[in-house]
């Protein structure tokens, strides 16, 4: 596919690489003549698979008036894309070197500093939305004002401004996606009145990539293919999770775990927070507060809860002291009897500096200073996964990827990148390097629960968007910062419930769970009782608690649906929290709407966002919604005000949606199947759903180890018609007999209903309810049929 024209500009000469139909590859030629080569990450991020090329969706590009410009089979009438002034490079631009980075606290000066750079500006016509950048939390789609792509640990005061994850891609309401291949730091600005996005970057050349859509759903296709797509977490990573800040004993650990079960809250998984360890990193378990860790690991797993820990990425050489105190007086953040320990891992810090590990070996974080591992380098990630192999050994289950964003401008890594070019790539090599390791181990499905990604990192599931409060401003961010994200590919974020810390009252404790307890990925965070009693999930009596488990045994009976999900970005890249952007692009308005998101495709969440309402309003597009908990139906397009009592999250189904639920669970062994079924149907009728199944563990997936089995509602002229096809593939374990159970939503009552040519009064209709339930037990191998005839009246 790849065709390669060179064209004059008016700074030179461009080279335009076609990689698909609806993909170009635009280069800028120096000032001085040539092509800048690629840079060191990208044959670490993009992959070279045939991309598909959308029918109808040809890109084409030229030169204009000097200036590149791109459209759809035409650039003659007017273009989608057009560059607003020629290109700029080898600018300089010159720095102090002075910050002040609060969560460090710490101030470092010095000379000023010059740095090489470029300049562009692309057009804005009127009414284009932006969308993407990394994780934003400041915007939804953004029209006007400045960005500064250039990570940092970007704690709630600081979210209207800084970022965890920056990447410069962005989408256009115009149908398109445009990716400057710059990792350096980068300025972008939106013109409000000038018309122009001006983008200063530091770093050699002008090198984007631009992919035509002109829907988002086929730009995150044909990006996802160059990048990486999702693979499948492991199955119980959709349950519920928990995390102690500051980390608690090991009793603590396993009372907090009982707890769960005795209020029937369901969990899965507990992370421990710093200081698991006796030092960062020595991965030696700090016994003053596990001092039987095989006990606590066998006791969690009786309950049939996994184990997390968290790292970081340094080795500390020296402590903080002054800091540490510090940072324990605001933030609380020490357990007692750790307040005046240093953390070292000298050792290991020697050894890895001698081998050549380190990306710095000075860097200043939290906890200390100490040496940052080089893990573009495969010896340094070989090196920290030799040292995490004991652990999941020891019935570990996966690692969380804490403080990837304090890699100092001075690093270097053995791949040829300096600081300023590693620093907003480090998450990708981060994640990487551990979920490569875990895959190493044997054929488990690999996961990393980070907080700094890239372009590439959500083939290393998962991530959690920092650290919240639990305010409705908050809430907003969140949502923002997560759609941001599922527009670049990222299936499995999550926004902590309750955020990490920060009271909760009555109505943001349940507001805050049930928005957060059905975000792709659900963890919370609680505090010791002396310091915080309100982030408890029995906190705040029994509607708060009754709430809290209700949404979450919704999440676990979701748990066949977010399966199909998890295959739909696998194949297809689509993330699992769809903006309304995404899910109904023709649908002007929805470009627009920042506090709904799809889950899939059937459900719709509109989370309450304001103090006090017990009612919001709710942007429908076209066809028939349904209230998730009434008989309610509405008739989009339109905006309607949604009811929203404080107890249930306000939940809409589409029309014509099959909606896969599961049991209630308490966690997700790793044994479960999807043996028992209810397909929950909504009208308008057909509907269909090609229902995805494996072994929800191992990598078998990607040997072909998976069936799928078609279920549909298909109307006929006296009524319905319920089918279930033979499941097509196979997998070890899978059941031989599914327990189906139909569950038909705004029903009329039935007349008669024939199971296979045979006539069944193993039926229940409620008529307040206007359901219908169905039976119907299910051979995988073979087919399976219902007809139900209404009276004519009701046909």
């Amino acid at each position: 596919m790849e065709e390669t024209i060179y064209l004059a500009t008016a700074s030179g000469q461009v080279r335009l690489r076609r990689l698909a139909d609806n993909v170009l590859r635009v280069t800028h030629a120096a000032p001085g003549g040539g092509y800048p080569s690629d840079r060191p990450w990208m044959e670490a991020v993009l992959l070279s698979p045939p991309l598909p090329s959308p029918p109808a969706a040809r890109l084409e590009a030229g030169v204009h008036a000097g200036l590149v410009q791109a459209g759809a089979g035409s650039i003659d009438e007017a273009p989608i894309f057009s560059e607003a002034f020629p290109p700029r490079q080898g600018l300089q631009r010159r720095i102090p070197s002075i910050s002040l980075d609060i969560p460090k606290v710490q101030v470092q000066a010095g000379l000023r500093r010059v740095r090489q750079g470029v300049r562009l500006g692309l057009h804005i016509h009127p009414g284009e939305r932006f969308y993407g950048w990394g994780e934003w939390f400041d915007a939804f789609p953004r029209r006007s004002g400045r960005l500064e792509l250039r990570i940092r640990d970007a704690i709630s005061l600081l979210q209207s401004r800084a970022t965890y994850s920056a990447i410069p891609i962005f989408l256009s309401s115009r149908g398109y996606a445009f990716w400057l291949l710059n990792s350096h730091p980068s300025r972008w600005k939106l013109g409000r009145h000038s018309n122009v996005l001006e983008i200063e970057a530091d770093g050699p050349g002008v090198d984007y990539l631009l992919i035509y859509g002109p829907d988002f759903e086929t730009i995150l296709g044909s990006y996802t293919a160059l990048t990486g797509r999702p693979p499948l977490p492991p199955r119980w990573a959709f349950g519920l999770w928990v995390t102690s800040y500051p980390q608690g004993s090991q009793e603590t650990v396993l009372a907090h775990a009982q707890q769960h079960h005795q209020c029937g809250i369901p969990l899965d998984a507990v992370i421990l927070d710093y200081h698991w360890e006796e030092g960062f990193h020595n991965f030696r378990w700090r016994r003053a507060l596990f001092p039987d860790p095989q006990r606590m690991l066998s006791s969690l797993k009786a309950m049939g809860v996994r184990l997390g820990l968290i790292l970081t990425p340094f080795l500390n050489h020296r402590g903080r002291p002054f800091q540490r105190w510090l940072l324990n007086r605001l933030a609380h953040n020490l357990p007692r009897g750790a307040e005046h320990d240093a953390a070292l891992a000298l050792p290991e810090y020697d050894q890895a500096r001698q081998q050549g590990l380190l990306a710095h070996d000075e860097a200043h974080w939290w906890f200390g200073v100490g040496g940052m591992l080089d893990f573009a380098n495969p010896a340094a990630g070989a090196w920290w996964n030799a040292r995490l192999k004991p652990l999941y050994e020891q019935g570990v289950a996966f690692f969380k990827n804490d403080d990837g964003e304090y890699l100092p401008e001075d690093a270097h890594s053995t791949a040829g990148m300096h600081g300023s070019e590693y620093h907003n790539l480090y998450g990708f090599y981060y994640g990487r390097a551990l979920y490569e390791g875990m895959q190493a181990l044997d054929d488990r499905r690999g996961l990393v629960f980070s907080r700094s990604v890239w372009a590439g990192s959500q083939r290393y599931p998962a991530l959690f968007l920092g650290d919240q409060k639990p305010s409705y401003d908050c809430l907003r961010r969140t949502l923002r910062a997560g759609l941001n994200l599922s527009l670049l590919g990222f299936a499995w974020w999550g926004a902590d419930v309750f955020g990490l810390d920060g009271k909760t009252t009555l109505e943001t404790h349940i507001r805050h769970a049930q928005w957060t307890l059905l975000n792709p990925i659900a963890r919370y965070f609680w505090r010791p009782p002396d310091i915080d009693d309100t982030r408890f999930p029995w906190s705040h009596g029994a509607q708060a608690e009754a709430s809290f488990r209700h949404h979450a045994l919704l999440r676990y009976r979701l748990l066949p649906y977010f399966c199909q999900l998890a295959w739909q970005a696998w194949l297809k890249g689509l993330p699992a929290l769809r903006p309304l952007a995404l899910a109904f692009w023709n649908d002007r308005q929805a470009l627009d709407i920042a506090d709904q998101a799809m889950l899939g495709e059937a459900l719709m969440q509109c989370p309450v966002v304001e103090a006090g309402a017990l009612q919001r309003q709710v942007y429908l597009p076209a066809g028939e919604w349904h209230d998730f908990w009434s008989t309610q139906t509405w008739q989009g397009p339109g905006t309607i005000a949604l009811p929203a009592d404080l107890d249930h999250l306000p939940l809409l189904a589409r029309g014509g949606s099959l909606l896969p639920l599961g049991p209630e669970l308490q966690h997700i062994p790793d044994e479960h199947r999807f043996d028992e079924l209810e397909l929950r149907c909504w009208p308008p009728y057909p509907a269909r759903l090609d229902f995805y199944d494996d072994d929800g563990r191992t990598r078998g997936y990607l040997r072909g180890e998976f069936s799928l089995t078609r279920f549909s509602v298909q109307p006929v002229s006296t009524g319905l018609s319920l089918e279930i096809s033979a499941a097509q593939g196979d997998y070890p374990g899978q059941p031989e007999v599914r327990k189906i159970t139909w569950l038909l939503q705004r029903c009329a009552p039935p007349e008669r209903i024939t199971v296979n040519g045979v006539v069944t009064n193993d039926w229940l209709y409620d008529p307040q309810a206007q359901t219908l339930s169905i039976p119907m037990p299910s051979s995988i191998a073979h087919e399976a049929r219902a007809e139900i005839v209404f009276a004519e009246q009701n046909a």
